[in-house]
């Protein structure tokens, strides 16, 4: 069955654009970004907002508020903790938080139990001194991953780039995760961050050259970061044997544990049978090392156009992702971007 969830508490349909859906754990909640008015009462700040939809009671509800006051800026990239009760999300808004004067988009967390909203992008109090974006939350709520322009955020960031920052809830501290094992600042850009369910693994994109031993192409890769075992940095978008790509790989996803690591990539070389020049779906696993491409049709045929934005199952076991290729099932005659799954073959069980 197949349900809408972008409308109102009395199911009537939003009047805008609805994007950039997430899920809780158990799929119960649904958060997205729209510039609809029409989902919740006295919506009247004529921008995106950042809603929660509760698939089993029906009611939708807006998280982009502080106190009920509505955001003055636009609001999107809802990010939610496994049970729904946090919901992290980007904004321009000046008046979530009092003091927000730093005159560019930040992170912000809000508490669906207590209506409390809090702004993460920040150290020590102090507010970042540039933009702060791409969220990603830990299940529990406590940590929360974003990239970051800010220069202020940690002592020594004097790279000139963006980052990757963790902020824990808990004690307030952020720290810089887009380094070395040495903790050696990048030397080039990263973004794009994603987090294991505990929060130890942070995945992310960089085209830094300086990250891993023997050094990295600069033409974009995907690392992994654990903030447990001595800050130990690894490069994940290489084939089985270790060669790096030959080139880019963005957009990575993590397995709960962070075992599995699936990434957009448009190298050639991760599999020896990669000749269709397109952009494909890869799943590497961080124990046997084992890089496999999944955006394939079940007989093995490569597809036969782009394929992007992969998420994973908790478990690695499935992988979703978008695509416009025409030969990865049969019938596909739409002529149009499809969503697809398929079993990795990678995680025992049925």
């Amino acid at each position: 069955e197949t349900t809408r969830v972008s409308v109102n508490s009395n199911e009537t349909p939003a009047n805008g654009d609805s994007f950039s859906p997430t899920l809780s754990a158990d799929g119960r909640y649904v958060a997205f970004e729209s510039d609809a008015t029409n989902l919740v009462i006295g919506d009247s700040n004529g921008t995106d907002d950042v809603f929660i939809h509760d698939r089993v009671t029906g009611v939708t509800t807006r998280v982009s508020v502080s106190g009920g006051t509505q955001a003055n800026d636009a609001s999107d990239s809802p990010a939610l903790s496994a049970d729904g009760r946090y919901v992290a999300f980007y904004s321009d808004a000046t008046n979530l938080v009092t003091g927000d004067s730093n005159g560019t988009g930040d992170i912000f967390v809000h508490d669906r139990v207590t209506g409390v909203t809090t702004r993460v992008s920040v150290s020590g109090g102090t507010q970042a001194n540039d933009a702060s974006d791409s969220p990603a939350l830990s299940a529990d709520g406590r940590y929360v991953a974003f990239y970051s322009d800010a220069t202020n955020l940690v002592t020594g960031d004097t790279n000139g780039t963006g980052d990757i920052f963790i902020h824990n809830r808990e004690t307030g501290e952020t720290t810089r995760v887009s380094v070395a094992d040495d903790v050696t600042e990048a030397n080039g850009y990263s973004d794009s961050p994603a987090l294991s369910a505990d929060g130890r693994y942070v995945a992310f994109y960089s085209d830094a050259t300086n990250l891993v031993t023997g050094g990295a192409s600069g033409i974009g890769d995907i690392f992994v970061h654990d903030r447990e075992t001595a800050g130990v940095t690894t490069r994940v978008s290489v084939a089985s044997n270790g060669t790096e790509a030959d080139s880019a790989s963005i957009l990575p996803t993590l397995s709960a544990d962070g075992r599995y690591v699936a990434f957009t990539s448009f190298a050639s070389n991760l599999d020896p049978g990669d000749t269709n020049g397109m952009f494909d779906i890869f799943v590497h696993d961080r124990v046997t090392v084992e890089t496999t491409r999944v955006s394939v049709a079940s007989n093995g045929t490569e597809a036969d156009f782009d394929s992007f934005s992969p998420t994973l199952s908790a478990d690695g076991r499935y992988v979703t992702f978008e695509s416009w290729a025409s030969n990865l099932v049969t019938g596909d005659t739409n002529d149009a971007g499809d969503i697809f799954i398929v079993r990795t073959g990678i995680t025992p069980g049925p």
